[in-house]
């Protein structure tokens, strides 16, 4: 089932870029659907992977520079609630082990790029290295749902079914990010004075 677009598909790609750049907006409903209707015909996939990663590339410098300017005040506000106040603390002990390059993996974890990027600017890391964590994080993401949208409307042959398939599937991830993030924190010495920010 061919998709007919009622508007012109570069309107689309600049939809999903403008989308993915909106900080603290949920995006990965967004990219399903556009991945579904570029597996029935309406997108050309790598055009909508490279419009939603230099969107959220975007998103995640302009939280970056909010962490520079306002790191404090903003972490201050997300740590007033219990699982707020655990991610912070988990994902700050990893970030000054491991530098930025956590931003990637935090795309798969609820919450966790947004207080990742926030951080990563209130810590005063280094921007080009903050750049490569992000672009690496956002590609990946982006070919993970808008590829999980695509494979759904290839598999069934309709776009609307095609979403149906890819919304467990996203789910689905993300229980297994969740679950891997939390075994991580098991392993962990220091887990005892710093929990685990998803194991609720």
């Amino acid at each position: 089932m061919a998709v007919v677009l009622p508007v012109a598909p570069l309107a689309v790609y600049l939809f999903l870029f403008l989308w993915s750049a909106v900080p603290f907006a949920p995006a990965e409903p967004v990219l399903l659907a556009g991945g579904a209707v570029a597996g029935a015909g309406g997108l050309f996939l790598p055009l909508a992977i490279a419009a939603t990663t230099l969107g959220s590339l975007a998103s995640d410098l302009a939280k970056y520079a909010l962490g520079r300017s306002a790191g404090t005040a903003l972490l201050g506000r997300i740590s007033r609630l219990r699982t707020g106040a655990r991610a912070v603390r988990w994902l700050e002990a990893r970030i000054l082990a491991s530098g930025p390059m956590v931003i990637a993996p935090s795309y798969f974890v609820p919450c966790g790029v947004v207080v990742a990027t926030i951080l990563c600017g209130a810590l005063r890391l280094r921007l080009r290295a903050v750049v490569l964590a992000s672009a690496v994080g956002a590609l990946i993401w982006s070919t993970v749902f808008l590829g999980l949208g695509y494979l759904g409307a290839t598999v069934t042959g309709n776009p609307w079914f095609g979403l149906a398939l890819a919304v467990p599937a996203a789910l689905v991830i993300g229980l297994l990010a969740k679950r891997r993030v939390t075994r991580q924190c098991a392993c962990e010495p220091e887990n005892h004075e710093e929990p685990c920010p998803l194991a609720v």
